[in-house]
């Protein structure tokens, strides 16, 4: 007779098998407290290696890295692959240091991991070190403020699958979730996998309002302009630049678009008018602001943040959206109805699929809509000027930059004025090359987080930040563990937070200099990046040593590459409406 015995595991060793199914393969933060047997568990991820299918024999492996760069790592590895990521800190405070990245997962609408321990409840009311109960840190509810469904404690065995499904179920609805290791539980033997994510389903049928919003939105076109919006869910449909550019072709509309929306579109779209608002293209803002009741708004992947829209509603007498998430950032009740002025019409349907089945019945049932002239050659009539004598024009540098991207390029901006200067400057989207920047929650330093997490899931990818020297002291105690990474980073030097000082002078125009605390004190930037490993070099005001730069980074010996930029803060190209909000 045969004696089959139940395999079983402890419950961190049942968390990372649950992990990995997820198809997580890497995980950044710092070990200590309680995450030391968790961590365990984990062979260590050298950077520099292939971690791209490192989920074969080894499974999913750690990277040490500070809390704080390790907190926008599963958001570099989302943005660059589709792929979900996971980071960890230590117990108490430390957690604190991954919640940047958790806000701007949560207000972007990535799926990420986030795992933290928690003080053991026997020791609540005993002033344990890291204490997170509520005499201490209260950790739990700090987090559960922001996220009140994607918290999770792992303190009981018997509960641990049914968690997890949960915590999954969030994940598959683009939002991140926080797992807390309770390590009296966890260390518990339990059966092997308490729950593995399940196979892709087969793709779903049109939702059954489908029919009845494409009946609406062909009806209510006839005879009047259509203009076309794209938020930065768009990102996220491979071929949507192609798709937007026969819906722009069949409806005659013109198309606009958000920061990250940009991805969405084909730079040789002709009804292509440009970004809008925070860094916006001049025919882009004059086409938005022209937007009256007599006209139709659509929508895809819904974008109302305020560098978008700046605080405005929706303007146009119809409004019609198309959204894949059902309770995505920004929603109320279910939609974003409380941002039209207008008739507001939803269909929350995979963008795809929804946009192929407007296309199909565009294509059959084509409405005569008022069509809109193509867009100009240059989207921008405003001329800044030249930057003051030994500094970069970085409107050259932009310009020059993008005209050698290679294919399959990422790239991300800080929180500096690269986030708001690059798009204006190049005005349309790269055909090879995708940018992003994590500007609803607007967390300085961000971009080293990012460039490590892209690399690590897409290390066949050119990836490229820029950052400003205000946010490059967030992270330059961790540019070490990313030196052998091949990531290509610019730093814009002025010794400023170049974004306040151009927009204080809107704010408070008659506060004395003093009063304006923008200045920063000058670093050898090229110097520490040496110290750390990376290859540095200085950009020449006239960009002449660029190609220089560019080869010895692509061609020479493997690593890094910090790029210091002498940049004029002074010099306006993008125009940021938000100051006058302030």
């Amino acid at each position: 007779m045969d004696i089959h015995v139940a395999e079983t595991v402890t419950g961190y060793e049942a968390l990372v098998a649950t992990l990995e199914s997820w198809g997580i393969e890497f995980c950044a933060g710092v070990t200590g407290g309680g995450t030391i047997r968790f961590l365990e568990t984990l062979p260590p991820l050298q950077p520099g290696d292939d971690a791209a299918g490192a989920s074969g024999p080894d499974g999913m492996r750690f990277l040490s890295l500070g809390e704080y760069a390790a907190g926008f790592v599963p958001l570099g590895s989302w943005l660059a692959s589709g792929r979900i990521g996971a980071c960890v800190a230590t117990t108490g405070a430390a957690t604190k240091l991954l919640g940047c990245g958790l806000s701007d997962a949560k207000l972007h609408d990535i799926p990420a991991v986030y795992i933290i321990p928690a003080s053991p409840g026997s020791t609540e009311g005993l002033s344990p070190l890291q204490d997170t109960s509520r005499h201490g840190s209260h950790m739990l509810a700090q987090l559960r403020a922001e996220l009140p469904d994607g918290v999770f404690v792992l303190d009981d065995a018997a509960a641990m699958r049914r968690q997890l499904q949960q915590a999954h179920a969030q994940l598959k609805r683009c939002k991140p979730v926080v797992l807390v290791l309770d390590h009296g539980a966890l260390r518990t033997e339990m059966a092997a996998d308490p729950y593995r994510a399940p196979s892709p389903p087969d793709p779903a049928a049109a939702p059954a309002g489908t029919d009845a919003f494409m009946d609406a939105f062909c009806r209510s076109v006839r005879g009047r302009r259509v203009v076309i919006l794209t938020g930065e869910e768009l990102a996220r449909v491979p071929d949507a630049p192609q798709l937007t550019s026969r819906l722009c072709e069949r409806l005659g509309a013109p198309i606009v678009w958000s920061i990250n929306g940009a991805n969405g579109v084909e730079r040789g779209n002709p009804r292509g008018y440009g970004y809008i608002s925070f860094g916006g293209n001049d025919a882009a803002i004059r086409l938005w602001q022209s937007i009256g009741a007599e006209d139709v708004l659509l929508v895809l992947g819904a974008c109302p943040d305020e560098y978008t829209v700046n605080l405005a509603p929706y303007a146009a007498g119809d409004t019609f959206v198309l959204t894949g998430l059902p309770e995505g950032y920004g929603q109320v009740e279910g939609g974003f109805g409380h941002r039209a002025a207008g008739a507001y019409r939803q269909l929350v349907a995979p963008l795809d699929t929804a946009l192929r089945s407007l296309l199909d019945r565009l294509d059959w049932q084509l409405p005569e809509t008022r069509r809109v002239d193509p867009a100009p050659d240059d989207l921008n009539t405003r001329r800044p000027g030249a930057p003051r004598p030994g500094h970069a024009d970085m409107a050259a540098l932009f310009r020059a930059l993008d005209a050698r991207w290679r294919p399959n390029t990422i790239g991300f901006d800080d929180v500096c004025l690269a986030y708001k200067d690059r798009q204006y400057v190049v005005q349309r989207p790269h055909p090879q090359a995708r940018f992003f920047s994590l500007y609803r929650g607007s967390a300085m330093g961000n971009v080293l987080g990012l460039t490590i997490g892209a690399k690590l899931a897409a290390p066949e990818s050119d990836v490229v930040g820029f950052t400003g020297d205000g946010c490059f002291r967030l992270f330059a105690g961790y540019l070490a563990e990313a030196r052998d990474l091949g990531i290509l980073l610019f730093v814009l030097d002025n010794a400023s937070y170049g974004i306040i000082e151009q927009g204080v002078h809107t704010i408070i125009p008659d506060a004395p200099a003093s009063r304006r605390h923008f200045r920063l004190t000058r670093m050898d930037f090229g110097a520490m990046a040496g110290a750390c490993g990376w290859r540095s070099a200085a950009l020449r005001p006239d960009l002449a040593n660029l190609d220089d730069i560019l080869d010895a980074h692509r061609h020479g010996a493997p690593g890094s590459t910090l790029v210091t930029v002498p940049v004029d803060s002074g010099h306006i190209l993008g125009i940021n409406p938000r100051a006058s909000n302030l």
